[in-house]
């Protein structure tokens, strides 16, 4: 009998991947969420060698979602589930109910997962945990943390309780924070209403749109295309043993607006592009710059490689968004 890997959030744009990656691999997958996944997303995860189901849940039920895994009693598990309340009004509308959810909601998981004995798990938190930078310089795990917002905020409590709770309960627990992903089933669900400038101007080109670029278009933002991220997090969760208890997710290296347009120029050479420096933008904003996450932990503990790169990683974005979207 085969081992089964549950992950929450799975209908998300991230742990959409992750499924479709560990699927792939092999490995039998419950996937959890309140939204339920649409025919594109069950189409992205069929025929593949490991089955994959879908469970409707809320994380913030501690008793249902007790109940589901007692039900699954997965050998594995990605906690993915959350909300990404930015921009500010969406931080106003969504206060309490983020902090619901990216708090509280962790906590009733890995209580659950404690219960049945989970062996690994991986807790999905997030490179803003270390909050805006003066200097670019890339960012260590061990890094002072200083969020500046509602969304990072819960992220780090989340992030510092997950590893607690698996210090005093015993579970085999490690975070990873992740860089800023592009690529397929990037969209809002309810919970992630701010889609990334990568998706926006991958979209435009598809569609034969001028891609418009708001802001400093030098500036370098911490891309990574969500391929890798879905292998990077496996990485974590399928290591026989692992070095330490956080491990940054990404590809090490700043992309500015500019080389990302060039990049996409080169799928489409009649790209239209449209330049509004005095337009804001969040990959440029003041206050919003920090360097790129240091990934050696990654790479050197558990030897993760990426696979893809600017180019290539845009490419296969590019051939999903002119299939499926």
């Amino acid at each position: 009998m085969r081992s089964t890997i549950l992950l929450t959030g799975a209908t998300g744009f991230v742990m959409a991947n992750v499924v479709r990656h560990l699927a792939e691999l092999g490995h039998d997958v419950v996937g959890a969420d309140l939204t339920p996944p649409d025919p594109a997303l069950r189409r992205f995860v069929e025929s593949l060698p490991g089955r994959v189901s879908f469970r409707q849940i809320d994380v913030t039920d501690r008793a249902a979602f007790a109940a589901l895994v007692h039900d699954v009693r997965p050998a594995r598990a990605v906690h993915g589930a959350a909300i990404t309340s930015i921009p500010p009004e969406v931080e106003r509308a969504r206060f309490v109910e983020t902090a619901d959810v990216n708090v509280m909601g962790t906590l009733n998981v890995l209580a659950a997962l404690a219960q049945v004995r989970t062996g690994r798990v991986v807790a999905i938190s997030s490179g803003s945990v270390y909050g805006p930078r003066e200097s670019l310089t890339p960012l260590r795990e061990d890094d002072a943390k200083d969020p500046h917002a509602g969304y990072p905020m819960t992220k780090w409590a989340g992030d510092m309780l997950a590893r607690r709770f698996a210090s005093v309960y015993g579970l085999d627990l490690a975070v990873a924070r992740l860089a800023g992903p592009f690529g397929p089933f990037e969209r809002d669900t309810g919970s992630r209403p701010l889609l990334s400038p990568m998706a926006e101007w991958a979209t435009a080109a598809v569609n034969g749109e001028a891609v418009v670029v708001s802001g400093d278009p030098t500036v370098p933002r911490d891309a990574v295309y969500v391929g890798d991220v879905a292998g990077g997090i496996a990485a974590i969760l399928l290591a026989d043993r692992l070095g330490y208890d956080a491990y940054n997710v990404g590809w090490g290296r700043g992309t500015s607006a500019e080389q990302a347009v060039a990049a996409l120029g080169r799928i489409f050479p009649k790209l239209v592009v449209e330049w509004c420096p005095e337009r804001r933008s969040p990959w440029s904003s003041a206050g919003a710059a920090a360097g790129p996450l240091r990934c050696d932990r990654l790479r050197q503990d558990l030897g993760w490689q990426p696979r893809y790169d600017l180019d290539s990683g845009l490419a296969e974005y590019i051939e999903w968004l002119r299939r499926y979207a």
